[in-house]
């Protein structure tokens, strides 16, 4: 675990949030099996969980801890402030009238969070959820946000994040990533074709903010063999436009 950066940092709350994100990753967990994958001592573990548990934020289960509810309480309001709900409403129309699963996205600290999904007729199970997260430049939403950013920024978020691979067709060098910001640009919309998940295409449209900031994205996606073609080359790009244009209005004078 790195925790070298060029802003100096406390390396106690360095190590509380990689017993976080350790937790995070399993339904419940052990002071052993924290202290194994931490890199911590077993009594650095507990005293770290003795506070998070008096905080609420760790519940024990005869030994067995898991992440607790107040977690929940804190980040309610941190979604809220992303136009949570008009991007959900949205969503929703957009679920019942193409079948498909919908997502709205936002961006923070340049990575693509996962802020509230509706669910079509016809929808399939993602491999992501709800409060996940995802590099900006694997997912067509993170793309279209990336669109409305300056090139300074991206530039900024490649250098932090880099440009790993999910799949054989994510993109993984800069000056690529630039030739598609810029198609993105001219067009309005992104697509990802298997960049994320293997049989999964996508499409989304950034809802912009002002001229170089964005609220978030609107995302349609399903399987690559239903999202193909003109539909998704023409019709659901079409459709999302027309709803982020109305969603844009909407937020602006609300």
């Amino acid at each position: 675990m790195a925790h070298g950066n060029e802003t100096k940092t406390i390396l106690s709350d360095e190590r509380l949030l990689d017993l976080i994100e350790a937790l995070h990753e399993r339904s419940t967990a052990g002071v052993t099996e924290l202290a194994q994958a931490t890199d911590l001592s077993k009594g650095a573990v507990h005293a770290h969980l003795a506070t998070l548990e008096g905080r609420g934020f760790v519940v024990n289960n005869d030994g067995r801890y898991r992440l607790g509810l107040e977690f929940l309480r804190h980040g309610i309001p941190v979604r809220n402030q992303y136009e949570y709900e008009a991007m959900c409403a949205k969503a929703e129309q957009l679920a019942e009238e193409t079948g498909e699963r919908v997502w709205a996205q936002v961006e923070e600290n340049g990575m693509a969070y996962y802020v509230c999904e509706a669910r079509g007729e016809h929808h399939i199970e993602p491999p992501v959820r709800i409060g996940e997260r995802a590099h900006l430049h694997q997912i067509a939403g993170g793309k279209a946000m990336l669109s409305c950013l300056t090139d300074e920024r991206i530039r900024e978020i490649v250098t932090k994040h880099g440009l790993p691979a999910a799949t054989e067709h994510t993109i993984t060098d800069e000056e690529t990533l630039f030739a598609e910001i810029e198609r993105i640009r001219e067009r309005g919309y992104a697509f990802n074709r298997e960049e994320s998940v293997l049989g999964l295409h996508a499409v989304s449209t950034p809802i912009k903010k002002d001229e170089h900031g964005v609220y978030g994205a609107l995302v349609i996606s399903g399987p690559a063999n239903r999202l193909t073609g003109e539909k998704l080359e023409s019709e659901l790009p079409k459709l999302l436009l027309g709803a982020v244009n109305e969603l844009e209005i909407n937020i602006r004078y609300s």
